[in-house]
């Protein structure tokens, strides 16, 4: 869930919400009807995930891995209503997330996967309005988090898991909501983020993890103008990002936290309309993404940080037309994508940063409508996606990087729109997770064991869940 989805949240407190008067259906009532399964976190034996139930509302679930059984964790917030746990972060043995009981509002919690153990960290913002923790990220002995005190807006803050143990780490002077720091990213000793300063805009931060160590690495695009900085990914010791200094448009940055040690990587469509590079995705020990130089169009690019060592990779959809490249993912040092050739439409490719290793892993749909892949992710060594034939409609796939190892998991909805399954997760021991519609319309949650087919993870529903 976004910063902006939390802000628009209002949750008031009360003892007990009554449901309101709606049709249930018994088998609606069945402790495993959840739907819309979410945030699939392994933890130690289980599998953490929010999902909704009609009587309880969006709550924390849990799945035994050895038995695929799943039941509700806990009933955070009583009624139907919900406590909405979102932002689940593996730190140290727990599972810290945000949720709300209805009496403190969206607050950081923790768990080891047993109810008993299920607790808030701290009430941060007393009352109901809640410190709203987003963008959580472990590093070293503490989990880095944003949230709003209620006196400073947002900023960022830091925890060993308990309340004693939580602390303010910047202390920066924005706008009414506060500094709101973004993009929180782990490169060498230091973290960067982005972040909101009055009379400088958002620019690039740096932090060692102190209130005094935390600082504003440059003023990119002078002034009270925002350098516009939309990704962050740690290569090496530095950070490349891609930025809008005012006078280049959006093009790749570097930085190693220094003002000095800031630059502009390559400006690759000279201008104000920059390359506008996207998807900025590490593989191999360098930095993949897409971008337009004006001359190729929307092309594959790598990048080891250098302008000598920034180029395009292969230009697939000669001219200057779009390969459009994008569901960018590595594998073991492999990079996979989705792009089209003008050929075969959007298809699966692959390519180890050369034009001759840049190839088509399979045609799974010919002709050029293509299956356009969508929801990739690496399991294990394998990839797993989504993908649509006219035969079966939007299913889960996975492939080894081969054409004749790229093959459809199951076809679990027959028919044109098929099941549409996201969130593919490793579970451990040869298991898969994901989530994926039944025959009713409801997002529920599947298991795949090994090169078995996919088996459906809590009661059967013959009704659509709304």
């Amino acid at each position: 869930m976004t910063l902006a989805c939390y802000a628009a949240l209002t949750f008031t407190p009360h003892a007990a919400a009554q449901d309101p008067p709606r049709e249930v259906l018994p088998e609606q009532r069945d402790p495993g009807a959840f739907v819309g399964p979410a945030l699939m976190t392994p933890l130690g034996p289980r599998l953490v995930f929010g999902a909704h139930h009609t009587l309880h509302g969006q709550e924390l679930w849990s799945v035994s891995l050895p038995e695929g059984r799943a039941q509700m964790l806990l009933d955070l917030h009583p009624g139907f209503q919900g406590s909405f746990p979102a932002g689940m972060t593996r730190f140290g043995e727990d599972l810290f997330f945000t949720a709300t009981d209805g009496r403190h509002g969206l607050e950081l919690w923790r768990t080891d996967g047993t109810a008993e153990s299920t607790r808030q960290v701290l009430d941060l913002r007393a009352g109901g309005g809640g410190s709203v923790p987003n963008s959580l990220l472990p590093w070293r002995d503490h989990l880095y988090f944003v949230a709003d005190d209620g006196r400073h807006g947002f900023q960022l803050w830091r925890t060993r898991g308990e309340a004693g143990s939580t602390e303010r780490v910047s202390d920066i002077t924005g706008g009414p909501a506060g500094a709101v720091p973004r993009l929180l990213t782990i490169a060498g000793d230091r973290l960067f983020f982005t972040a909101t300063q009055a009379g400088s805009g958002n620019e690039l931060w740096v932090s060692d993890g102190t209130r005094e160590g935390t600082r504003r690495v440059t003023d990119l695009r002078p002034g009270a103008a925002d350098a516009r900085i939309t990704e962050l990914v740690a290569l090496g010791r530095q950070v490349l990002f891609v930025a809008d200094d005012g006078r280049h448009g959006a093009e790749l940055w570097r930085s190693d936290g220094t003002a000095e040690g800031t630059a502009l990587v390559a400006d690759l469509r000279p201008g104000e309309a920059g390359s506008r590079p996207a998807y900025l995705t590490v593989s191999g020990g360098a930095v993949y993404f897409a971008a337009d130089d004006g001359r190729h169009g929307v092309e594959l690019w790598r990048s080891d940080g250098r302008a000598e060592g920034t180029r395009m990779v292969a230009d697939l959809h000669p001219g200057a037309r779009h390969a459009l490249p994008h569901q960018l993912v590595d594998v073991e040092g492999t990079l996979y994508f989705a792009a089209t050739d003008g050929v075969h439409g959007v298809e699966l490719w692959r390519t180890q940063g050369s034009a001759d290793s840049t190839r088509l892993v399979k045609d799974i749909e010919p002709g050029p409508q293509g299956s356009n892949p969508s929801q990739m992710a690496r399991v294990g060594r394998e990839l797993w996606f989504s993908a649509g034939t006219g035969a079966a409609g939007l299913e889960p796939w996975r492939s080894d990087g081969r054409a004749e190892g790229t093959r459809l998991v199951a076809d679990l909805l027959p028919g044109e729109g098929g099941s549409v399954p996201t969130g593919f997760t490793a579970a451990g021991n040869d298991r898969v997770v994901f989530k994926a519609r039944d025959a009713a319309g409801n997002d529920r949650l599947w298991w795949v064991q090994g090169a078995q087919a996919p088996r459906l993870v809590g009661t059967p529903l013959q009704r659509r869940v709304d």
